[in-house]
C-alpha cells in the first residue's frame, strides 16, 4: 500500500484529500463522484486493447512516454501496469527488458486511473435514517409567501 501511495501524483493526493474533507464537512458531491466513479470503473467493459510494436534498442520507459505521454499516473505505476498486461513480452526485474520481437498490450489508461482512484478515495457510508434530514413538503401558507414571476 504504502509504495501505492508513493506513485500517486500530488495532484491526485490533492484531489483525494479534497473528497476526504468535503466527506468530513457533509458535502457528499465529491465523495458521491468518488465512489460513483468507483463503482464503474468494476462495470465499464474494457475498452479495446492498443498495441506497441517497439523498435529495436528502445526501452520500457520510452515506450511509455510514447504510449502514454499525458498520463497524469506515475512512470512507476505505469511500468508495473505495462509489465502485469505483457509478462511474455518484458523481463522483470530492477530495469525491465523488452523482448525483441514482440508486440505489447497498451493497458487501458482510464480503468488504471479509476483503480487509482478508487483505490484511495474512501466511499462514505450512507447516513442512518434518524440522522437524515427531514424535510416537510410546503404548506400552503408557505407557497403565499413565495416570489411569483408573470
Amino acid at each position: 500500500m504504502a509504495n501505492l501511495l508513493n506513485s500517486i501524483p500530488y495532484g491526485l493526493k490533492m484531489l483525494t484529500a479534497g473528497a476526504c474533507l468535503c466527506a468530513l464537512q457533509g458535502l457528499p458531491t465529491l465523495a458521491y463522484a468518488a465512489g460513483e466513479l468507483a463503482k464503474s470503473a468494476a462495470a465499464s467493459p474494457p475498452a479495446p486493447a492498443s498495441s506497441y510494436k517497439p523498435k529495436p534498442g528502445e526501452t520500457l520507459d520510452q515506450v511509455i512516454a510514447k504510449t502514454m505521454a499525458k498520463s497524469p499516473l506515475s512512470i512507476a505505476l505505469l511500468r508495473q501496469a505495462f509489465i502485469d498486461q505483457n509478462p511474455q513480452g518484458i523481463v522483470p526485474g530492477k530495469i525491465p527488458k523488452l523482448r525483441k520481437g514482440v508486440t505489447l498490450q497498451v493497458p487501458d489508461h482510464d480503468r488504471l486511473l479509476r483503480g487509482v482512484l478508487a483505490s484511495v478515495t474512501p466511499v462514505p457510508a450512507p447516513l442512518p435514517p434518524e440522522v437524515q434530514p427531514q424535510v416537510a413538503p410546503p404548506t400552503p401558507e408557505d407557497r403565499k409567501r413565495w416570489i411569483q414571476y408573470p
